[in-house]
């Protein structure tokens, strides 16, 4: 036999790094051997100890190495190891062992770890900023690793990032490990790790701007509820993905899209901070990819037994700790335990009194979720607006003869994810003498600049035309000017819309002016507080303001 010598060894993984004990893997190869005449046909023996755990006869070929797999080890939870190999056996000739034949690394602890929140030091966090500030296209230092400029909200921003070399442990400018991963790997495949947001202000988050960079969930048991607070870096697009995908279908999202091979896998993100969840199927690691999203935190729950059991969904309000019921959202419904619910809600909502009521903003989808764990009510909690007297106040998708849009925009920009358009005109409610004005939320799903002309009347000709005209895309908040009505009086909607523009919500309430902050929270001006109520003999609610006498404000009729 030739002279055979092994030269330098190399073990798969890094000295000091943490493995899972029961399913944690090392491969040893001998990448610079000499002497052998076929190395994928020559196999060599290795023998030598985990500290004081000897082993034996453990074969591989110069090709394919030696695999460890420290299952069948029986090694200890979070302990400190070194694996040395003490003899080298090529064709039954035993080798010198020479240097480098040493591997410290450390075993995972015992109990497994269910949390990640992503944070980094103030000082560390100032130093980015800085050199992405100064860091100019043209400029002597330029360095396309210092920050990347992204549009977001039509406006551009700076995203600052620390650089990080595949596979290595995250290091801060200052050279200390980024306090966030102990259990996690991550794989960045543009060498780019980033970690702010826009100059003057600092978000601890992780960036993932690029596609198909992935991270890696040591130690997850079948039947695990995974949860990512992760929002969209940018807006997405076939070309820009933004999403999270489990993959080799260890997990399954049960909210999410189906894949080629029929499982869902994958969720793409809103444009908000949310909480996105995966289910894990088989136990071990789980891989995810990650496409332009970014990311608060991980948190892991433990799987529990999946049983039956019933829920419903109300919207309501609370006051003096008793919550009173303005509408059922989603009756009583058969579900299993441990899955996510979740219920479309309104922008409006009003009481028997006339007080209005709201819940969510603009741009975000009107759909709550929420976590099953038994019988129960959901309740979705809404607040008091100025808006009071409201004597009509409708969804555009309850209305009859209504026609659903069709745009994708309005499960996403719509109260209760609908809006409608109407062929025929229709009569709305019979006002009563006063003083009202009418709002309504449009939807133009068409154009930036908007257009579509909601036109109510409030009697014949074009002076008794009420016009709301949306002059943005997707959400118009439009207020008419205020209607003096002087006898009993039909507010009529007249036929217009189209499947890409309609009505979201409309509303008409008593005024003498507009709330001087009718979308916000807060106490009615004094003129127009109501200081007392009355039902008149036909059935007509009567209010009194500090300002005036007993008015009418109408009747809905249905």
């Amino acid at each position: 036999m030739a002279q055979v010598v092994l030269g330098d060894i190399k073990f798969s993984i890094k000295d000091g790094a943490k493995l899972n004990p029961t399913t944690g893997k090392i491969i040893v190869t001998f990448p610079d051997v000499t002497g052998v005449a076929d190395p994928t046909a020559t196999n060599f023996v290795l023998a030598g100890a985990f500290n004081d755990v000897d082993f034996d006869e453990v074969e591989g070929s110069f090709a394919s190495g030696v695999t460890f797999d420290l299952g069948e080890f029986e090694l200890e939870p979070g302990t400190e190891y070194t694996l040395k190999i003490i003899s080298v056996k090529v064709d039954g000739a035993e080798l010198a062992a020479e240097g480098g034949y040493k591997l410290n690394f450390k075993t995972r602890g015992a109990e497994r770890k269910m949390s990640w929140t992503f944070t980094i030091d103030a000082e560390s966090a100032a130093q980015i900023v800085t050199e992405g500030s100064a860091n100019v296209a043209g400029a002597e230092n330029e360095d396309a690793t210092k920050y990347m400029d992204i549009q977001k909200n039509g406006a551009t921003t700076h995203r600052f990032y620390v650089p990080a070399r595949n596979y290595e442990e995250i290091l801060l400018p200052d050279g200390t490990a980024l306090p966030m991963t102990e259990d996690l790997m991550f794989k960045f495949g543009n060498k780019a790790f980033y970690v702010g947001d826009t100059e003057g202000s600092y978000k601890d988050l992780i960036a993932f701007n690029g596609k198909n960079q992935y991270m890696i969930i040591p130690d997850c048991k079948a039947g695990d509820v995974i949860t990512f607070n992760a929002n969209r870096a940018t807006k997405g697009s076939a070309d820009k993905p933004t999403n999270i995908q489990a993959m080799d279908g260890a997990a399954i999202a049960p909210d999410g899209l189906e894949s080629s091979n029929g499982i869902k896998d994958s969720i793409w993100l809103g444009s908000s901070y949310a909480n996105y969840k995966f289910e894990v199927l088989t136990d071990g690691d789980v891989k995810f990819f990650f496409n332009n999203c970014l990311m608060k935190s991980i948190t892991i729950e433990e799987g529990v037994e999946k049983k039956p059991c019933k829920y419903k969904v109300v919207a309501g309000y609370t006051e003096d700790e008793k919550t009173t019921i303005l509408k059922e959202l989603v009756a009583e419904t058969e579900g299993i335990t441990s899955s996510t619910v979740k219920a479309y809600y309104s922008y409006w909502l009003a009481d028997e009194q006339g007080n209005v009521y709201t819940y969510g903003t603009k741009g975000n989808p009107f759909e709550a979720s929420f976590d099953l764990k038994g019988d129960t009510t959901f309740v979705i909690n809404y607040k008091k607006t100025a808006f009071e007297g409201c004597v009509f106040l409708s969804e555009g998708e309850d209305l009859p003869n209504a026609a659903l849009c069709t745009s994708s925009n309005a499960a996403i920009r719509s109260s209760m994810g609908k809006a409608a358009y109407f062929t025929e005109d229709l009569k709305l409610v019979t006002l009563q003498p006063g003083t009202y004005k009418v709002r309504a939320i449009t939807a133009d799903y068409t154009s930036k600049s908007g257009g579509y002309d909601c036109v109510l009347t409030k009697g014949e000709g074009e002076e008794n035309e009420i016009h709301l005209v949306a002059t943005a895309d997707n959400w118009n908040d439009i207020e008419s000017d205020l209607l003096t009505i002087t006898e009993a009086t039909d507010i009529t909607l007249k036929a217009s819309g189209n499947e890409n523009q309609g009505i979201d919500v409309i509303m008409i309430y008593a005024s003498t002016d507009a709330p001087e902050d009718p979308d916000g929270i807060s106490e009615v001006k004094d003129a127009k507080k109501v200081v007392a109520r009355k039902v008149a003999k036909d059935g007509r609610i009567l209010i009194q303001t500090a300002a005036g006498t007993f008015n009418a404000v109408g009747v809905q009729v249905k």
